[in-house]
């Protein structure tokens, strides 16, 4: 469902990603591990097109742009970043439609020459916005300010949002940052359900447990390069993998 093919990204001098190549089918998760600073944010933002990068992506076996948001967005990727970004202004299920702007039947035109149409089109977006928020189980919020969310609700609302956009591919950074155990436990089971539906899900997250709980296989980088990748149990036992997470210890 989704190749990223020698994804490059350089901030200055520094190359934060270094020609990574990642694949991921339809009902399959990966996880993308390593230590702090190794590029796991920044490979996320070159495939989701936030930043500069250079490669070739493909979602479905279509070619996408990189570096450019809306394509990737037209393509069927949807990203949940690592603090929530939601808008206190608006209500649970506004924030949703956020994911699913239409602008056909709209302005003048739409209200006096297709009222009928516009409706109908505005009914079927909300009725999808509150069937993503059910999902996460946060349906009786619907018309409650956002503000008023814990903070683990608000993490719920921002996976609401993504799954509301009908995504292909679902990218997550730190998705149970901040959660308690039971909190991590409802994650966790609603993004084996996505799996499940079909989606290719990429998550990044430093809970090695969370993580080999969920995924089917793991990506392990340093200093932007993948060092090793496989079914969790093998992955950890990958020398350089510990090296990258313990140190090496010098000669005495």
């Amino acid at each position: 469902m989704l190749r990223a093919e020698r994804i490059t990204v350089d901030f200055g001098g520094v190359r934060a990603v270094a020609g990574v190549d990642l694949e991921v089918g339809a009902k399959e998760m990966l996880g993308l591990v390593g230590p702090n600073g190794s590029g796991k944010t920044t490979l996320l933002n070159a495939v989701c097109g936030v930043v500069a990068a250079r490669g070739a992506l493909t979602v479905d076996g279509r070619r996408v742009r990189l570096s450019r948001p809306a394509a990737t967005r037209a393509a069927g990727i949807a990203r949940v970043f690592q603090a929530p970004q939601i808008f206190d202004e608006l209500s649970c299920l506004e924030n949703v439609l956020l994911s699913s702007p239409d602008g056909r039947l709209v302005g003048l035109v739409g209200a006096v020459l297709a009222r009928p149409a516009m409706h109908r089109r505005e009914h079927r977006r909300e009725a999808a916005a509150l069937r993503a928020l059910t999902t996460v189980g946060l349906a009786e919020y619907a018309s409650t300010s956002s503000k008023t969310l814990s903070y683990g609700q608000r993490r719920l609302l921002e996976l609401a949002r993504a799954l509301a956009a009908e995504p292909k591919v679902l990218l997550l950074d730190e998705p149970s940052a901040g959660l308690n155990d039971a909190e991590s436990a409802q994650l966790a089971q609603l993004l084996r359900e996505t799996r499940d539906a079909g989606l290719a899900v990429v998550v990044v997250d430093h809970k090695i447990d969370f993580l080999d709980s969920l995924c089917d296989r793991l990506v392990v980088l340093e200093l932007g390069k993948v060092i090793a990748q496989g079914p969790p149990d093998e992955v950890w036992r990958h020398q350089q993998v510990i090296n990258a997470y313990l140190g090496v210890a010098g000669n005495a």
